[in-house]
């Protein structure tokens, strides 16, 4: 006899039979039908000599019902009755956790999910769904003390140690995540997200070679998942594949919507913009606002003239900002500007932009644009100009030349933007060079240190440089913008700003050879600046 007719059949001989009800619903709720669950459940709740353990199971199936139907408020009110009347029972913590999760309550229910884990031996399934909820609310190291826990009682657990590897390459432990990973997939969980995950790892490690062949793998796997699209065709631009990487975004792009369509979109408005597609690549360029949620309360300047106010913010990093300060010049010939980015102080030092156009940073406004939107709303379509936008009053000396080799750490894929402080030896062997640290922090005890609390430091330390050689961050646009001759120090493949446009004057890139390790790269790269440095003199 099967469940349903077996509940069928004591319903017959005693009608409303609170367990009896309880199966049909758990049948119902098996078979998609919430409703139905519900309306048996409200019956058997009624019904009195319920004991409390089993009014307590009841409802944690009305909870579940509750929430599939979308009535969250009344779902969470259903479970918390559960871990009320049976608070020593594991999955009623476990239940409320979910509709908590549902209601935006994240962190009572990873106080839900923790008290489920002190009740329970094998706490492996609770402990990977809070290491989730970490990971998913950003706080990586949480997550990774979870999945560790996990791995140490589950240790041949494929599965497990995927989950390891992908909260650890969130942490940015790339060595690490790579050695979980391969673990991960020789014990059975070689999935699509576990080489998603791994390529990802590899591509920081600048192991691109690999990072492609393990992301194809990925999507062969899983043809239909955007995301895992979108990470190939990322690694397909930085080996220089681009056609290939555009094609990818495109069928991206029109196969899917919402998030990964926008960033298929952003993705491919990197390949135009390196290009020089210009037309194409601001518009699409756009899209990184819905990637980054950006709200606002106040309208979008539509590049319209007038004489009312518009508000430029910043976004992004500094780099950013100094790489299009350029375009106020056309803005403030339209409106008054009020500048709200960190590096709005340099626009004092523009010769081109009309001053009294910028007005006091707070104060009405009709509307606001981000500087980074500025290409698009203005319409550009022509390359940038090369001249110099920035000045200072400060003389260049003769054999100064600022250094600069690592931007933010905090950056996913700096291991491979960042020299290694030790391949800059090559550099202190050349003569008659004075060589002037422009990061703050440590520095060899060689270089000149000098100080820079502010942007505006920073553009006369640059203003007195001979040459500026520079990995691709802030410094590396100073220099541009104030007509520096630059050494750019380009990681293998490179960003989109410095592929077939220039937007610089006097640039010249050092690149570390194809397929080489991080530190053995960037070592040759060094070797390379140094005899560069050797054959002139500054």
């Amino acid at each position: 006899m099967d469940a349903e007719a077996g509940f069928r059949a004591i319903l017959a001989v005693q009608p409303g039979q609170p367990d009896a009800l309880h199966g049909m619903a758990c049948l119902a709720r098996a078979h998609g039908q919430n409703a139905t669950a519900i309306a048996l459940l409200g019956r058997a709740l009624q019904k009195p000599d319920v004991s409390p353990d089993r009014k307590a199971r009841m409802h944690i199936t009305l909870g579940f019902a509750l929430l599939e139907q979308g009535h969250s408020e009344a779902a969470r009110a259903a479970l918390q009755v559960a871990v009320l009347l049976q608070p020593f029972d594991p999955n009623a913590h476990v239940a409320l956790a979910e509709a908590l999760v549902v209601l935006g309550r994240r962190e009572d229910a990873r106080k839900a999910l923790q008290k489920a884990a002190a009740l329970l031996a094998d706490k492996s399934n609770v402990r990977t769904r809070l290491g989730e909820l970490f990971l998913d609310d950003g706080l990586v190291m949480q997550a990774v003390g979870e999945f560790r826990q996990v791995v140490r009682d589950r240790p041949g657990d494929g599965a497990a140690l995927a989950n390891l590897g992908a909260a650890l390459f969130a942490g940015n432990a790339f060595d690490e995540a790579g050695e979980v990973l391969l673990r991960a997939c020789k014990l059975g969980a070689e999935t699509a997200e576990t080489l998603n995950s791994l390529g990802l790892v590899q591509m920081a490690r600048g192991e691109l070679a690999a990072a492609r062949c393990t992301l194809g793998r990925a999507l062969e796997l899983r043809p239909s998942d955007a995301r895992i699209a979108n990470s190939l065709g990322t690694i397909l631009m930085e080996i220089g594949r681009r056609e290939d990487a555009e094609a990818l975004f495109q069928m991206i792009m029109a196969r899917e919507s919402g998030e990964e369509a926008e960033r298929a979109r952003f993705n491919r408005s990197t390949v135009l913009l390196g290009q020089g597609r210009f037309a194409e690549g601001w518009r699409d360029f756009e899209s990184r606002r819905s990637l980054l949620g950006a709200v606002s309360d106040s309208p979008q300047w539509d590049g319209s003239a007038g004489e009312v106010p518009v508000a430029v913010l910043g976004e992004q990093g500094l780099g950013d900002e100094v790489q299009f300060l350029r375009f106020l010049i056309q803005a403030a010939r339209l409106r008054p500007l009020r500048l709200r980015f960190r590096a709005a102080a340099l626009a004092r030092l523009m010769p081109e932009l009309d001053q009294e156009r910028i007005l006091p940073a707070e104060g009405p406004v009709a509307a606001e644009i981000s500087l980074l939107s500025l290409p698009a709303v203005l319409g550009l379509e022509a390359p940038p100009s090369t001249d110099p936008y920035l000045a200072v009053e400060e003389t260049l000396e003769a054999g100064r030349i600022g250094l600069c080799w690592s931007g933010n750490p905090s950056y996913r894929f700096d291991r491979r933007r960042s020299v290694p402080s030790r391949c800059l030896e090559a550099l202190r062997q050349v003569l008659g060079i004075r060589f002037v640290a422009l990061q703050p922090g440590d520095a060899p005890e060689w270089m000149e240190r000098v100080s820079l609390e502010t942007s505006e430091d920073l553009a006369r330390e640059v203003g007195r440089c001979a040459l500026v050689i520079s990995v691709d961050t802030l410094v590396a646009h100073m220099a541009g913008a104030l007509g520096r001759p630059l050494w750019l120090l380009n990681r293998e493949g490179g960003d989109w700003r410095w592929k077939d446009v220039n937007w610089y004057r006097d640039v010249r890139q050092f690149r570390p050879p194809a397929g080489a390790g991080i530190a053995e790269g960037w070592s040759v790269v060094l070797e390379d600046v140094a005899a560069a440095l050797s054959l002139r003199e500054w």
